[in-house]
């Protein structure tokens, strides 16, 4: 469940957002004060900050430049009424990611936070492009099919880099000036699929008190995502396969059925043809999404692209946290060459960011590092990708001392995500 933040001395205001928050499923918590909000942000994690402009003791322009220099990214919306518009435009300038005037609508509300949340999340940090056999291979099959309108499966262990991959392809096709919209299936309940991906008409059902634009209209004209599509209810399963071979949809509520223009580009970390053995996904659905693969390699197959990277990852870590070292010295070269990386392109880039922040010299060392170099690639070889996930997944929460909106925000999943993951391998 997405948590929220709202900072507003409208208490009664304050609370009936908060209500309206909970029908939509969404968690919140609220405080009147900056000083309760910096106590807050200080405390735990928010996947959104919905503030007043103006508080009691202060703006929240004061709450952005204090975010700000304590490198708290957390997206920052606005509400203020019509005569502070030039403050808000403001507080945008200081990284707020948009503003609402009051009296905020439900609808608008709902549309801001959707499309924050819907944000791709790109890492520039993932941005590199490997010299290796492997990532030249595959970047050459990028380019082959990026032009093309045909759907793309991406086929690749966690951590790879399945989500740089699909906008990748977004970038290089001719749709890559209209919107680019993602969807962790993981995250979508089957009771609200259909509303989610074709949207619903007000009165539609019990709680729909205004027109809801759906992802494919969303992303009409443009690309959508699916990321973890093997995580996708089997009953969605059957709305997506519907709508991809009627090439249209009808919205929940509506009597008039609409066309749609979007290239799809599904990914996944899991065996399909298990899963549609074992009746867990459907075998049309699979062949409409798969008319193009692109296999994502393990990091350990592209072993001469580990130390680039890392120098990569090292430079803009120490952009993103204003810390600056001269490098790896050669006994942690030679430790992140000789470890397995079972975690990928993800676990690298954890280790990395950890290291750097525990490193006080100028260098960092193979005990920043703090790899377990008994790990042999033949043992991880031996692993299933669930195991690796599991083994990922409980490194992680031990770099975070079990804060597991941190371990989310880490391995690059929404906390929904890594709850049903932690149930799924017996961690919770």
């Amino acid at each position: 469940m997405k948590s929220i933040l709202i900072i507003e001395d409208d208490v009664v205001f304050a609370r009936s957002i908060g209500n309206w928050l909970k029908r939509q499923e969404m968690g919140s918590e609220r405080v009147t004060t900056l000083s309760a909000a910096r106590k807050a942000l200080s405390a735990g994690e928010y996947d959104l900050v919905l503030a007043d402009l103006r508080l009691p003791d202060g703006n929240s322009t004061d709450l952005l430049q204090w975010m700000h220099d304590r490198y708290i990214a957390t997206p920052f919306l606005i509400m203020t009424n019509y005569g502070q518009v030039e403050n808000a435009v403001e507080a945008m300038r200081l990284g707020a990611v948009n503003y609402l005037c009051k009296p905020v609508q439900p609808d608008r509300l709902l549309e801001a936070i959707r499309k924050e949340f819907r944000r791709p999340k790109h890492d520039s940090t993932e941005f590199y492009r490997g010299d290796s056999d492997k990532a030249r291979e595959m970047y050459h099959r990028i380019g082959l099919v990026a032009p093309s309108d045909i759907s793309v499966l991406i086929r690749g262990a966690s951590g790879t880099g399945k989500e740089h991959i699909a906008l990748e392809l977004h970038k290089q096709s001719r749709r890559k000036n209209r919107p680019y919209i993602t969807l962790d299936c993981g995250s979508l309940p089957e009771d609200l699929a259909a509303s989610e991906l074709f949207g619903h008409r007000k009165g539609a059902f019990t709680g729909a008190e205004n027109d809801k634009t759906g992802l494919f209209q969303e992303a009409d004209g443009g690309t959508l995502f699916l990321d973890e599509i093997g995580n996708l209810a089997y009953r969605s399963q059957m709305l997506l396969l519907r709508a991809l071979q009627e090439k249209c949809y009808r919205p929940v509520g509506a009597t008039r059925e609409r066309s749609f223009d979007i290239r799809l580009i599904a990914a996944t970390n899991e065996n399909l043809e298990e899963a549609i053995a074992g009746g867990r996904f459907r075998e049309d659905l699979f062949h409409r999404l798969n008319e193009f693969t692109i296999r994502v390699p393990l990091l350990s197959e592209c072993s001469e692209d580990i130390l680039p990277l890392a120098r990569f990852l090292l430079e803009h870590l120490s952009k993103e946290h204003q810390k600056r070292v001269q490098g790896f010295d050669r006994l942690a070269e030679a430790a992140l060459k000789r470890y397995p990386w079972p975690g990928n392109i993800r676990e690298l880039r954890n280790t990395v960011r950890s290291a750097l922040l525990l490193t006080d010299g100028d260098w960092i060392t193979a005990t920043s590092l703090n790899l377990d170099l008994t790990l042999k690639q033949e043992e991880v070889s031996g692993l299933t990708e669930e195991e690796k996930e599991r083994r990922l997944l409980l490194q992680t929460l031990e770099q975070t001392r079990n804060n597991r909106a941190k371990a989310a925000k880490m391995l690059n999943i929404s906390r929904t995500t890594l709850y049903e993951k932690l149930r799924k391998y017996g961690v919770i």
